[in-house]
């Protein structure tokens, strides 16, 4: 299956990503960009054969569950276990690690790529895989020079797994209720006492545990302050078992493979990460790792749908011709497609962005720039990684909001056999469902956007973007669309002033806005898209065709219903409670 290597993946790395601008910054001097761009095109090229050798076992394994173990751990079933080393034995885990320390040092854009190739695989290998990029990002981040070179090349070479524990009974998105406790020791390392439930890969070798300092304990309880970040590893370097024990794992609905755990630290070893008491701001990096992640994962399912529904649909007749000649059908899978390009454009433009901030930030660490460059480019860097905080929940709302969407659509078009378990697209569609929860759910993600947008990203956004549409040349189907887009950036900036004046009203329509901004931003990215491949028009146009009629929509309903909604809401839950 040559296809998992897709199209708009080869037009970003052949066409579209100024690599000769990234490779300049990121490493100083001239650059050899057709070596560099080559060894990408390798690893997904290798990765895209490797991927489609995986699928067919992990969709006939689906059913299998992960499995505590004897020494009170956990892992996932065989097939994701074979599957994670034959990734091992290729060099394809941790790829973006230093070079410093055994890694290749990818950029975002092309680990994004391998991570949906792996998820449209296997959601739950995934999990696996794309755990070890965050938790190895943080610790080379954050830890000591000693911690990095004791778990840094464990985790290029696959020896080392690891989990991001942050979620407690009392403390989901609100990280201020976590309760387990860091406690200092003369010996320099900490103690962890606690416990954290919803665990992805919670029998990992490296537990990143954000946990509330035991000195400022009462104090700070209920905040985010006085939290810190600490490495907690499952076996000492004596081979002593730490105090960590998974009691038991969820029983879910889908990513059966991927060992979801309760973890037990009783006294157990940790070493910190980062500053005391500054953990949530370490562990910002990780979550919102997580979050493009989890919005990677998206993507390749409802990749893995789709191309599923569209074989099937080809296949299957009725009526005397194949199911795909329905005109319904030909709708159906149109815009299936064109929500799962969106969301890849989407992706694709945050993680150019990232790559665009990683290369100033080396630039700047150098401090081989003229004065008055180097504070251009942090002026430049500053304003980029705003930009980057409003899309990062842009990306996860949407991506995960369109997955289940075609998945839904891919069990409609195998009709009944797409309600069994027979079918992969049932599959895909209850690995689907939890996407749009975990690493935040899409409400949570709304919010954080809309407070991104409150504190000035939605006008540089709408700024940014109307200085790309201007930019834009050529035919006139593509300046006609781009006028179109442009309407749109004006309904935004008409919401905005009806929003922004009442919070809790604000709060009620978060989706709506982040829908339209997502629009907006999604139309911009395949118009020049369409620069690069006149081709994509089609796609391009059906897009903005759609989505601008579909803002507007949203647009009147922020402006017609925004006084005495929340009331009416409450009216209507109070006239249930009276019933009761």
């Amino acid at each position: 299956m040559t296809d998992y290597y897709t199209p708009t993946m080869r037009l970003y790395i052949d066409r579209l990503a100024d690599w000769e601008g990234y490779l300049r910054l990121r490493n100083g001097g001239t650059p050899d960009v057709d070596a560099e761009v080559g060894a990408y095109r390798t690893v997904l090229e290798t990765t895209a054969q490797l991927a489609a050798s995986l699928e067919r076992r992990a969709r006939e394994d689906w059913h299998l569950e992960a499995e505590l173990t004897p020494d009170g751990g956990a892992r996932p079933p065989a097939h994701i276990r074979e599957a994670y080393q034959e990734l091992c034995e290729a060099g394809l885990v941790s790829l973006t690690v230093s070079e410093a320390y055994g890694g290749a040092a990818l950029p975002t854009l092309v680990n994004g790529m391998f991570m949906e190739m792996m998820s449209r695989a296997d959601a739950s290998l995934f999990t696996l895989v794309g755990l070890q990029n965050g938790a190895a990002n943080d610790i080379e981040r954050y830890a000591s020079e000693e911690l990095k070179q004791l778990w840094l090349p464990r985790f290029v070479s696959g020896e080392a797994l690891g989990s991001m524990d942050l979620t407690e009974a009392k403390a989901g998105s609100d990280l201020g209720g976590i309760t387990t406790r860091v406690t200092e020791q003369p010996d320099g390392t900490v103690r962890v006492d606690g416990t954290k439930i919803f665990i992805t890969n919670g029998g990992a070798d490296v537990h990143l545990v954000l946990a509330r300092d035991g000195d400022s304990y009462d104090q700070s309880k209920g905040t985010t302050n006085g939290l810190s970040l600490v490495l907690v590893p499952w076996k000492l370097e004596d081979g002593r078992r730490n105090g960590v024990r998974v009691p038991r794992l969820e029983h879910k609905l889908g990513i059966h493979g991927s060992p979801t755990c309760e973890v037990l630290f009783e006294n157990a070893v940790g070493y910190r990460l980062g500053a005391k008491g500054q953990g949530f701001r370490a562990m910002l990096d990780l979550m919102n790792n997580a979050r493009l992640g989890v919005a990677e994962q998206s993507v390749g399912v409802a990749s893995a749908a789709f191309h599923e529904a569209r074989r099937y649909a080809g296949e299957r007749e009725q009526f005397g011709q194949p199911v795909a000649k329905q005109p319904l059908v030909v709708a159906m899978l149109a815009k299936m497609a064109i929500n799962v390009e969106s969301a890849r454009s989407l992706l694709y433009r945050t993680f150019a962005l990232i790559d665009k901030n990683t290369a100033r930030e080396a630039a700047l660490r150098r401090g081989d720039l003229p004065a008055d460059e180097a504070a251009k480019l942090q002026l430049a860097l500053d304003h980029d990684l705003a930009r980057v905080r409003l899309l990062t929940p842009l990306c996860k709302y949407y991506g995960t909001e369109i997955c289940p969407d075609v998945t839904r659509d891919a069990m409609q078009i195998f009709g009944g056999i797409g309600y069994t378990m027979d079918a992969d697209v049932a599959k895909l569609h209850a690995d689907s469902l939890i996407m749009t929860i975990y690493e935040g759910t899409s409400e949570i993600q709304a919010s954080f956007a809309l407070r991104e947008m409150g504190k000035g990203g939605l006008a540089g956004a709408l700024a940014h973007l109307k200085d790309e549409l201007g930019a834009i040349s050529g035919d006139a189907k593509r300046a006609e669309l781009a006028m179109l887009v442009g309407t749109l950036l004006g309904r935004i900036q008409q919401c905005a002033q009806v929003l922004f004046t009442d919070l809790p009203y604000a709060l009620l329509r978060a989706k709506m806005i982040a829908e339209m901004v997502i629009n907006a931003k999604c139309a911009t990215e395949l118009l020049h898209q369409v620069g690069a491949d006149a081709a994509r028009v089609d796609l391009a146009e059906a897009f903005i065709r759609r989505r601008v009629i579909e803002s507007e929509a949203l647009a009147k309903r922020i402006e017609q219903n925004p006084v005495g909604r929340l009331e009416r809401d409450a009216r209507i839950l109070a006239s249930y409670a009276a019933a009761d």
